[in-house]
């Protein structure tokens, strides 16, 4: 299998494999929707596409892409504590999909996460960073 790309070991359980499977094509259609939607938005005034993502977009995400491992600290430790940008911030106002409606481009692929971090904030959660969306999503331990 390795000659076909990288294996990785998950446990004993067969079930691992497909569900980090769709894991992983979670992760990635949630970029590839970001994608559309920031290529949409930015094309209302004529940028190329390919201009837009090599120039910026490409540059912009790979920074973006540091901070995931910290985020994971974080939803694995559950300590939340904004250390730059708060969801209040970051949910005060729907810039994004108010300018997106403004510009003719649907915000239907941003509004599910913005409905999200919203509500967080609505919960008392307003001081956390962003990977604290995981509490309204994750699933709970039977009790």
């Amino acid at each position: 299998m390795d000659s076909l790309g990288t294996s990785h070991y998950l446990g004993s359980d067969s079930a691992l494999a497909p569900l980090n499977d769709l894991a992983l094509l979670s992760g990635m259609y949630g970029m590839f929707g970001g994608f559309i939607h920031a290529v949409a938005l930015a094309g209302t005034e004529g940028a190329k596409a390919s201009d837009f993502t090599t120039s910026l977009l490409m540059p912009f995400l790979q920074a973006m892409m540091s901070t995931l491992p910290e985020m994971a600290k974080q939803i694995d430790s559950g300590d939340y504590t904004a250390k730059d940008a708060s969801l209040a911030m970051q949910a005060a106002h729907d810039t994004i999909g108010e300018v997106s409606s403004a510009q003719g481009v649907s915000p239907e692929l941003f509004t599910p996460i913005y409905e999200l971090m919203k509500r967080r904030v609505e919960d008392g959660f307003g001081g956390d960073d962003f990977a604290s969306v995981i509490e309204l999503i994750r699933k709970r331990p039977s009790s």
